[in-house]
């Protein structure tokens, strides 16, 4: 039976009746009333109360909960929410050999703007100063790309005032969402780990800042050659804010293999035996783009730009629900791993309907003009909406 949180007014009526019962007589109709005035204050004390029970019923499950009791679940599960991270570049800047960058100097990015110290003091050597520099505040905002620039603030005597970047260390990133952390939690609840098992794998990988989703496979890529015993391959979505298609940056990628090397709170290896980091493979996910063309579109005018873009936002959303499944880590019931032509059909027809608007015929395929009617995702290909096509 669903739980109900009874309306006001018959909270209103209860208490009323309730109280003119205990004192034998009817309150008088005016809303002035002491009886009347009494129900309606318990009334909206009770409302209170009962919002009060549903939501701490929601923040006891991680299917449901949100913010600090999707954490307290998380944390018991051994699975904290990932925080916002600075970004990291090294840079080098031309200098006098024997020159001294104080760890207190400020850089401003040519990009962005914002300010970014050295993460230690350097001195330069053979006419360049390598720099460490992390941003001063956290999140994407502070990615740059190598060959982007900054400027020093302040001239310092033997050096340039331009710093140019080599490689990105740390990919910026923000303190995960609820819908990024809530798939984590559910996974740690289930999840069968030890041995440096692939759902360790896919645990280890996806505790880095910047993750989204990690899909581990046993093998290694086709273009490395023939896959031999402990070979590990990992693809790996990045979250929205670093690239909207989920393309992970090099420096994440990066960043993963030492967490899966590594215990980022120990220090610990978590290697053993026969898994070495030459038999680990790290590769970004790829993103294909799925052709949808609808057939005899009818709708009315005045509501035909708003129809066809609702059409677009629910396909796209459920083409990038599409993943990959891997057998021994996912559970059956999430299985979610093919696009049919039915289940593209029904997404238009629910959007058609809200506008009471028909089409002929719905179908989808990788090139225009050519259809398919079942498509399988290949290890770590996600898609999404490429174009409509109206005929």
């Amino acid at each position: 039976m669903s739980y109900r949180i009874p309306t006001t007014q018959e909270l209103y009526e209860e208490h009323l009746a309730r109280l003119e019962t205990e004192l034998a007589q009817e309150s008088p109709l005016l809303d002035v009333a002491f009886l009347r005035v009494l129900a309606i204050t318990e009334a909206g004390l009770d409302i209170g109360h009962y919002k009060f029970a549903a939501n701490a019923v929601l923040q006891n499950l991680a299917l449901t909960a949100t913010g600090t009791g999707l954490d307290r679940i998380g944390n018991d599960n051994d699975t904290p929410r990932k925080g916002a991270e600075a970004a990291i570049l090294t840079a080098t800047l031309t200098a006098t050999t024997g020159t001294e960058i104080p760890s207190t100097t400020d850089f401003y990015s040519d990009v962005n703007g914002l300010r970014y110290r050295p993460e230690e003091t350097v001195t330069a050597a053979a006419g360049v100063a390598t720099l460490s520099l992390k941003c001063t505040e956290l999140g994407t905002a502070g990615n740059m790309d190598v060959g982007n620039t900054f400027s020093i603030a302040s001239q310092i005597a033997g050096a340039e005032t331009v710093a140019t970047v080599t490689v990105v260390d740390t990919v910026g990133a923000e303190e995960e969402s609820d819908a990024d952390y809530r798939p984590r939690v559910l996974f740690a609840q289930r999840a069968v780990t030890g041995g440096a098992n692939a759902t360790d794998h896919k645990i280890w990988a996806e505790e880095v800042s910047g993750v989204r989703r990690t899909f581990p496979y046993a093998g290694r890529p086709a273009s490395e050659g023939a896959s031999v015993p402990g070979d590990r391959l990992i693809y790996v979505e990045a979250t929205t804010d670093i690239d909207s298609d989920g393309i992970a940056p090099g420096a994440l990628l990066d960043s993963i293999r030492d967490s899966i090397n590594t215990d980022p709170d120990t220090g610990l290896s978590r290697s053993v035996l026969g898994l070495t980091d030459d038999t680990l493979f790290i590769e970004s996910i790829s993103r294909t783009a799925i052709i949808v063309t609808i057939s005899d579109l009818t709708v009315d005018a005045s509501e035909e730009s708003a129809c066809k873009s609702d059409i677009e936002d629910a396909l796209d959303l459920y083409l990038r629900n599409i993943a990959p499944f891997i057998d021994g880590v996912d559970a059956e019931i999430d299985r979610n791993d093919s696009i049919t032509n039915p289940s593209v059909n029904e997404i238009v027809q629910d959007v058609l309907k809200s506008y009471g608007a028909t089409a002929e015929l719905v179908r989808f395929g990788l090139v225009a003009g050519v259809y398919i009617n079942l498509y399988f995702l290949d290890p770590g290909e996600l898609t999404k909406l490429g174009s409509m096509i109206y005929v």
